[in-house]
């Protein structure tokens, strides 16, 4: 059963039985910010990595073995503590699967990017684009989010993400 949202037409509803509440160990604020400060050091070493792969294999093959790598251990993971129902799938609208082509054009662009830009330049970059699709998706209210209004500290912090690309990228 989908929020009021499917009836009034919004492109992207979140269903209510895909509970945002993930309050099993991870309750505390704090910890769930360390958790994406790791995921984002993470983040930043998946492109060199990649990049080196790619001097070896090719980009797209690259990008193909990197994708591989991941399934193979998600799927262990769903196999040893999965909860879900993976057939479920097979219900869902289309933009609710296109995370992982997604993940496949990011991928490849930072093959591409690594190894001109570097990779502080490219995470700045990346981070550039998520500060833009975070606001327009919290502004909006896109993908059943709660819409937040546009203040102008929000602004400020997103020009502020643009001076850096600026920075990291232009010549001494």
């Amino acid at each position: 059963a989908l929020r009021g949202c499917q009836a009034s037409g919004e492109a992207f509803c979140w269903p209510e039985e895909a509970s945002r509440d993930y309050s099993a160990p991870m309750t505390n604020n704090a910890l769930v910010a360390a958790g994406m400060v790791a995921g984002g050091f993470l983040l930043a070493l998946q492109p060199p990595i990649n990049a080196a792969l790619r001097g070896r294999v090719g980009v797209f093959e690259s990008a193909l073995i990197s994708f591989l790598v991941g399934t193979i251990a998600l799927v262990i993971v769903v196999a040893m503590a999965g909860k879900g129902d993976l057939l479920a799938f097979r219900g869902a609208p289309l933009w609710q699967l296109s995370g992982g082509l997604i993940g496949a054009v990011f991928v490849t662009v930072t093959l591409l990017a690594a190894p001109r830009l570097g990779v502080t330049a490219l995470v700045v970059a990346t981070l550039a684009g998520q500060v833009i699709a975070g606001l327009l998706i919290d502004t909006f209210g896109w993908f059943g989010i709660e819409a937040k209004p546009l203040e102008p500290r929000r602004l400020i912090g997103l020009a502020l993400v643009g001076v850096a690309v600026y920075l990291m990228n232009s010549k001494d």
